[in-house]
């Protein structure tokens, strides 16, 4: 019999709270500079201002925006 491992034995799970996805999605709209509605309307476009952008739309766009 062979020896099996488990190659999925070292990862790393964090669950995040409200205040953690807040913090999430911050940081993505910090990078490209942009507020989520600019990042929907480039998506909506087709058209990112950057591939920076793109990503952070990658990032949040799975999340819905918090009322202000």
């Amino acid at each position: 019999m062979t020896g099996h491992t488990d190659r999925y034995s070292k990862i790393e799970v964090d669950v995040l709270d409200d205040a953690g996805v807040s913090a999430v999605i911050d940081n993505a709209l910090a990078q490209p500079e942009c507020t989520w509605e600019e990042l929907k309307v480039q998506a909506k476009a087709g058209s990112f201002s950057s591939e920076i952008a793109r990503r952070a739309w990658l990032v949040v766009s799975s999340f819905e925006p918090s009322p202000t």
